[in-house]
């Protein structure tokens, strides 16, 4: 189904890829056209590509929570994207969507121990380089030091009080 196909009472889905909520809403009304084409709650049919000659319509949706809002979609298409929300017809759209940020996290997720040795290397080449950056290393690793003996007197004097 596309977006010009709907009728009120239809299910409408959306996900906001930033805060990975899910919910679902229903068409409130008929979709009409947008001839106020390039405001800036329209949607793109793809995020970054222009829809020249393309068609909008207003879609009415009220979510699960009473909540209403009209998005500006292109008519011939299923899903639509602003920012970070992503409006569907299609519950399996949305999947695909769930899909696609949950293999980019995985793709971060699986670099993460080249970032963290890169973090090492270039500390290490810093303090090579960078008599600065060297001096607050040392003033931080001796503060560090510090903290751990206070921690270990503190914990001392505690146990001779308790006794």
């Amino acid at each position: 189904m596309i977006f010009r196909d709907l009728k009120a009472g239809f299910p409408i889905y959306l996900f906001d890829r930033a805060s990975r909520k899910f919910k679902q809403g229903k068409v409130t009304s008929n979709p009409c056209p947008d001839f106020e084409n390039g405001k800036p709650n329209v949607m793109a049919a793809m995020p970054g590509m222009p829809n020249y000659g393309a068609r909008n319509v207003k879609v009415n949706v009220q979510t699960e929570d009473g909540k209403q809002a009209i998005y500006s979609v292109v008519d011939t298409e299923q899903t639509a994207y602003s920012d970070t929300l992503v409006i569907s017809c299609s519950k399996e759209n949305i999947i695909n969507e769930v899909n696609a940020l949950k293999n980019q996290a995985n793709d971060i997720l699986s670099k993460m121990p080249d970032f963290e040795q890169t973090v090492k290397d270039c500390d290490n080449l810093l303090s090579e380089l960078d008599t600065t950056f060297r001096d607050q290393q040392k003033t931080n690793e001796r503060l560090n030091q510090m903290e751990n003996k206070l921690d270990e007197i503190f914990k001392f004097v505690k146990s001779q009080k308790s006794e």
